[in-house]
């Protein structure tokens, strides 16, 4: 429903926007004022939610601080994600070994669920090809920080779980 007020407003321009901050001045009577700032909120609010479901589409988003990802939040409800305090900048590199008859799993359709992980995760990961897989396991190799692998292998040791 479209609610109409009295009041008038002023929304700064471009050039005076300071970190993404836009100064809006009201003027009018006390009641229509209030409800002008109760329609800006709800535009506001309006405009962070489309903006984040357009975003989930496409596997981008935010969820407590952590970028959206379905599977991330698949495997979430099995086994409770605990993220490490470890924020350093530091790449660093770690192999970790999964069953041949999970990689299908962890590649997904089309290298569509590896790529979600690697989205989510921003770790450089790789699988070892068949061609050098000997016995039942097969190496992947994951590069970036210490918060990154910890995301990266959470995902990857529990995603033939939920797929």
């Amino acid at each position: 429903a479209v609610v109409s007020t009295q009041s008038t407003g002023e929304v700064a321009g471009d050039d005076t926007v300071r970190n993404k901050e836009r100064k809006i001045t009201l003027m009018g009577r006390a009641e229509e004022i209030q409800i002008a700032l109760t329609m800006i909120n709800n535009a506001i609010a309006e405009k962070i939610k489309s903006d984040r479901e357009s975003l989930k589409d496409y596997g981008y988003g935010s969820q407590g601080g952590v970028p959206y990802s379905g599977i991330f939040s698949k495997i979430n409800t099995l086994e409770t994600f605990t993220d490490i305090n470890d924020a350093s900048d530091t790449q660093v590199e770690q192999q970790i070994y999964i069953p041949n008859a999970e990689t299908k799993s962890v590649i997904g359709p089309k290298g569509s669920h590896i790529n979600e992980i690697r989205q989510f995760t921003s770790c450089i990961i790789k699988i070892q090809a068949d061609s050098d897989v000997e016995g039942d396991l097969r190496m992947v190799t994951l590069k970036g920080t210490q918060r990154q692998l910890h995301r990266a292998v959470y995902m990857i040791r529990n995603i033939a779980r939920v797929v």
